[in-house]
């Protein structure tokens, strides 16, 4: 990956169905892998995460949603602890 790439952590508590649906679409499109039911993580280029922050700060949310975004530094990844490895990008396919 180009110095231009990030690497997020995307949670997300939102009540509604469709939008969970939708949310959980987007980030996988960009090459985002679900880590958790409503978190995915992975690298993203710098273009893509302002296009889907822009995307996911947008969409009409209730009082009590949250989407959180966590860039990590490539460095400060190799000390997250988790049982299964944090996941890389994975390519997508552009038709």
């Amino acid at each position: 990956m180009g110095t231009d790439t990030k690497y997020v952590i995307v949670a997300y508590d939102i009540e509604n169905n469709g939008k969970r649906s939708r949310i959980a679409e987007l980030l996988l499109y960009h090459g985002l892998v679900r880590i958790q039911y409503s978190v995915f993580a992975g690298e993203i280029t710098a273009r893509e995460l302002k296009d889907v922050t822009r995307k996911l700060f947008d969409m009409e949310l209730e009082e009590d949603d949250n989407i959180t975004i966590i860039p990590i530094c490539m460095n400060c990844k190799k000390n997250v602890w988790s049982i299964k490895p944090l996941p890389e990008q994975i390519k997508h396919l552009s038709i």
